[in-house]
C-alpha cells in the first residue's frame, strides 16, 4: 500500500498486488519456452511426461496470475469533497465517485487467524467498499493514522448536528459537502441551505 498526502489536503491510496501476478505470468511463459525446447530441440512427443508437466505448470501459473491480479486507487479529494476510486481485479475494472457526506464509517477489519493482516472498509449510506479485496499485511505503514486522516478529511467521527458538521466542512473549504449535508439531512432546497449557512 502506498499513501500520498498532497499539499492541497488530498489523500491518495494505491494498493497493488500485480508484481506477484506478473511473476506467475513469467513462470507460465517460461513453461511455454520449455515446451518449445523439449518438443523442437529434444524431439519429444507432445504427450511425453516432461511436456505434460510443463503444460500443467504453465496452466496453473497462468490461472494463479489471473487470480492474484489486483490493483486499486482511492483519492480522497478535499477540493470536491468526494472519494474517487478505481479497482481492477481479474482484469475487470470498476470505478466510482462517492460524496463525503455519503461515507458513514471507515473501519479496519483484521483477519481472525493473523492479526497483522487486515482490510480497510468504507461504509456508505448505500454499500460497503473495501480498499482491496485481499487482506494486506499492515507492518510497513501506520493504518490507524491513515484511517484517522481520512476521518478528518471526510468529517467522520464528529458526533454533532448537521449545521455544526457543515460549518466544519466550510472551514475546510468544502462548500459543496457542507451544502449537501444541510440539503440531505435537513431536507432543504439549495437556496434555503445557502441562507441557513449564511453563504
Amino acid at each position: 500500500m502506498q499513501i500520498e498526502r498532497h499539499d492541497n489536503g488530498n489523500i491518495e491510496v494505491n494498493i497493488s498486488f500485480v508484481v506477484m501476478s506478473y511473476l506467475a505470468f513469467f513462470g507460465a511463459f517460461c513453461s511455454l519456452i520449455g515446451i518449445g525446447y523439449f518438443w523442437i530441440i529434444e524431439g519429444l512427443y507432445l504427450f511425453s511426461i516432461q511436456i505434460i508437466g510443463l503444460v500443467l505448470a504453465g496452466v496453473i501459473l497462468g490461472i494463479a496470475g489471473i487470480i492474484i491480479f489486483e490493483s486499486s486507487k482511492f483519492v480522497f479529494d478535499n477540493e470536491t469533497s468526494e472519494l474517487h476510486w478505481n479497482k481492477r481485479k481479474y482484469f475487470r475494472s470498476q470505478k466510482g465517485t462517492i460524496p463525503f457526506y455519503d461515507i458513514q464509517e471507515i473501519k479496519i477489519e483484521r483477519d481472525k487467524s493473523n492479526d497483522k493482516e487486515m482490510l480497510i472498509k468504507i461504509l456508505t449510506t448505500k454499500d460497503e467498499l473495501s480498499l482491496s479485496d485481499s487482506y494486506m499485511i499492515s507492518t510497513d505503514y501506520n493504518v490507524e493514522e491513515l484511517v484517522g486522516d481520512v476521518k478528518s478529511i471526510t468529517g467522520l467521527g464528529i458526533d454533532v448536528s448537521p449545521k455544526n458538521r457543515a460549518q466544519i466542512l466550510l472551514e475546510l473549504g468544502q462548500k459543496k459537502g457542507a451544502l449537501d449535508i444541510i440539503r440531505e439531512e435537513m431536507d432543504m432546497s439549495l437556496e434555503d441551505a445557502k441562507d441557513y449557512l449564511g453563504i
